[in-house]
This record gives structure tokens, C-alpha cells and sequence, in this order.
């Protein structure tokens, strides 16, 4: 097959070099070439925020991977302590002209398009706390296994900030928990301690830290020993309705963000949430 094309052409008699690596500031991606899985580590410390840059290197490691034929997984996880992602990187909405705001937001619409979207497999290795943002990239994988630790929370708290989660962010979200507890929690701004995240299926499964790994690796090993061919159509069926939606939407969504965000009232909140911030560091 394919997939195995690139190991097998060495030279007689030395070893396979079955592990290629490639990486850029932020993201780190390893690819398994014998078992078709990359690992692809967040790291942007302190917190993995989604900034413009973050956003943009996100997506290109993930169109290196996807036009890799070796390349059929891939398990994103932290390479920072203690947290997955924080979300959107709030200066990135604050004080900036409304081309940026704009810019902004389409690499956000394209980071989710990519990820949801995604003919690979992919599985979030929740290592940490994922607000916001940090959740919409975990809700956009196909399995979501998180480190059992009720100091970890996840869920999308946009309505704590003062914003509002756009159409796509809670139809991803209510296709994962359903109507009620998506209603319930998107209104509430509601961040969800790893325990009950995973009572309401938020989160597929609960592992103790040090097996989170081993466990990313059993999965996806479960899910590539289908037919490529089935999971993908499956899987395009079953989201291509909210896909299709963001498409046919997507300059209507920027110009909401842009004119909502650039409101003086909101601009404001999200200064008192920065300096917040600040205090508590």
C-alpha cells in the first residue's frame, strides 16, 4: 500500500526510519510513518491561545498532514503543562483595526473547517483545561479522551466574556451533547470540571495522566482498522450539513464578528477581562 511507500525505499540493509518529524514555532508534529499516525503537539506557552500566527501554523501542519499519504490519524494533544488550549487570544479582538478583526476571524473559520472537516482521524488527548476556543478544537475531533482531573475544565464559557459562541461553535457543541445541555451550558458560560464533562458525553473517556498517550494510541488504532473509505463518507455525512452551513455563511459570519466585536461596549468588557488577567498572574 501507499502508506507504506516512503519507509520502505531506503537503501539494503539500513534500518527504517519510520518516525519523521516536522515542526514550526508552535506546533510540533511527529508522524508514525508505520502506523500512519502523527501526534501533533500544541506549544505556544503559557497557555496555547489561538493567536493569528497559532491559528495560521495550525492549519498548514494540518494540510501537510492531510496531503500526506503516510498520514492517516492524528492525535492533537499539549506540550504545555496543565493545559490544552486557553481559546481565542483575547488581544487579538481587542484594540486592532477592523481588517484585523476580520483576518482574525476567517483563520478561526478555517482552523474549524480543517479539523471538523478532516478526512484523517483524529482524536483530542485532552491534557489540561480547554475553554472556548481551546473546546471548539477538542469538539471538532472525532474522540475527545481527557486527563481525570476535576482541576480541569472544559466547555465553552464565551457568555462569562460577554460574547456570544457564533452558530457553528454551538451546533458542534449541541451535536456532541445534545440540545438541553448545550442550551443550559452555552447560556451559562459554563466551564465543566473533567468528571461531569465526561458524565454528559462532552468528553468520550477519562484516563489517569500518565496513560493518556497509551490510551490516544488504542483508540485511534480502533478507529484506522477500518476501510479509510467508510469512515470518511460516514463521517462527511454526518457533518456535512453544519459544514455546508459555515460555507455558505462564512463573509456574513466575519462581517458579525467584526461589527459585534469592534462595539466599544464590548471592546471594554474585554479590557476589564485582560486586566483581570493581569492581576491574577
Amino acid at each position: 500500500p501507499l502508506a507504506w511507500g516512503r519507509a520502505t525505499r531506503q537503501p539494503p540493509g539500513l534500518p527504517l526510519a519510520p518516525c519523521r518529524a516536522f515542526s514550526n514555532n508552535k506546533i510540533l508534529v511527529e508522524l508514525d510513518e508505520s502506523s500512519g499516525v502523527a501526534t501533533m503537539k500544541l506549544k505556544s506557552p503559557p497557555v496555547n491561545s489561538l493567536s493569528l500566527d497559532f491559528l495560521t501554523e495550525l492549519c498548514i501542519s494540518l494540510e501537510k498532514l492531510e496531503n500526506d499519504r503516510a498520514c492517516r490519524g492524528v492525535i492533537l494533544t499539549s506540550a504545555v503543562p496543565k493545559i490544552f488550549s486557553s481559546g481565542l487570544d483575547i488581544t487579538e479582538m481587542c484594540g486592532k483595526s477592523l481588517e484585523h478583526y476580520a483576518e482574525f476571524w476567517r483563520a478561526v473559520q478555517e482552523m474549524w473547517l480543517r479539523v471538523y472537516g478532516s478526512n484523517m482521524v483524529t482524536v483530542a488527548a485532552v491534557n489540561g483545561s480547554s475553554p472556548a476556543g481551546g473546546c471548539l478544537l477538542a469538539l471538532s475531533c472525532d474522540y475527545r479522551i481527557m486527563v481525570e482531573n476535576p482541576k480541569f475544565s472544559i466547555g465553552l464559557n464565551e457568555a462569562q466574556l460577554g460574547i456570544v459562541a457564533p452558530f457553528w461553535f454551538k451546533d458542534t457543541f449541541t451535536n456532541v451533547v445534545g440540545y438541553r445541555v448545550a442550551e443550559r451550558s452555552l447560556q451559562l458560560g459554563s466551564l465543566h470540571p473533567a468528571p461531569e464533562a465526561h458524565k454528559f458525553g462532552l468528553v468520550d473517556e477519562l484516563v489517569p495522566e500518565e496513560k493518556l498517550q497509551e490510551k490516544a494510541a488504542a483508540v485511534m488504532a480502533q478507529w484506522l482498522a477500518l476501510p479509510d473509505h467508510a469512515r470518511q463518507l460516514t463521517k462527511s455525512m454526518m457533518r456535512k450539513a453544519v459544514l455546508d452551513r459555515l460555507v455558505a455563511h462564512r463573509e456574513e459570519d466575519i462581517q458579525n464578528f467584526v461589527t459585534f466585536i469592534s462595539k466599544e461596549s464590548i471592546q471594554k468588557s474585554l479590557r476589564m477581562y485582560m486586566e483581570m488577567l493581569k492581576k491574577k498572574k
